[in-house]
């Protein structure tokens, strides 16, 4: 067995044994309100966190350099010419 997959079965086991434990508590009165609780302000203080986390690398990340300073300068674009298409509906008309 890899050092992966005893990692991934310890895993396994600890979720299993907190879901049993989680499960339980909700059916013990004295421990209800908390195995309710508990969980939602784990999850808020981790979605405030996360949030924040993502505001301080907004704030902290300089802006990215103008594209026209790494291309160069600007290049006249390549127009058709038009001579030919101008004479002949000259000519047609």
């Amino acid at each position: 067995m890899t050092k992966d997959q005893t990692y991934g079965g310890l895993i396994l086991v600890v979720s299993i044994v907190v879901a049993l434990l989680y499960i339980t508590a909700l059916f013990v009165p004295a421990a209800r309100e908390w195995a309710i609780g508990a969980p939602v302000v784990i999850a808020v203080l981790a979605i405030l966190g996360i949030t924040g986390w993502i505001g301080y690398t907004m704030y902290s990340t300089p802006p990215p350099a103008p594209l026209e300073s790494e291309m160069g300068p600007p290049s006249s674009p390549a127009v058709p010419s038009s001579t030919s298409d101008s004479s002949r509906s000259e000519e047609k008309h």
